[in-house]
């Protein structure tokens, strides 16, 4: 059995670029964690499906450059390619999206504003059709009342 050095050297060059790749992937987790940051259990789950996306490229690194066989230098090397992402072309990504998402918030939130009055509007003229919960408070006292005079109280 002879080491092939060419695939090892391989396997780390693929190692940091799919750390570099995950770093990416995790980006858009991170923007869509902002979306709805007190919904624990959808952050769970993108965390999972997050932890499911890193499992299928170390296998496919393994399987693919190592023959199945899994190297210890991969591990560092994903986490290598990460943290590169994260502290260079990862801040860089990350001011973009925070600049557009300053130009992008104030028409958002007055879309968002006018649809919330809208189904608001709408809500309140369903509930004055229906007595605004009146009726089944004076249901509920006629029937009282009614029981209090059959009973002879």
């Amino acid at each position: 059995m002879s080491t092939n050095y060419l695939l090892h050297s391989l396997l780390a060059l693929w190692s940091l670029i799919l750390g570099a790749f995950l770093g990416f992937v995790y980006e858009f987790f991170r923007i869509s964690h902002r979306f709805h940051p007190k919904a624990a259990w959808l952050i769970c789950i993108e965390d999972l499906l997050f932890a499911c996306i890193c499992s299928v490229g170390m296998m496919l690194l393994f399987f693919n450059l190592s023959f199945g066989r899994m190297r210890f230098f991969a591990f560092p090397g994903v986490i290598l390619g990460f943290v590169i992402w994260y502290f260079t072309l990862g801040r860089l990504f990350r001011r973009i999206c925070m600049g557009i998402s300053r130009r992008l918030y104030p028409p958002v939130r007055y879309i968002k504003g006018f649809v919330r009055t809208v189904v608001r509007t709408y809500v309140m003229s369903f509930r004055a059709r229906h007595g605004l919960g009146a009726r089944s408070y004076f249901k509920r006292r006629t029937e009282d009342e009614a029981s209090k005079n059959q009973s002879g109280g």
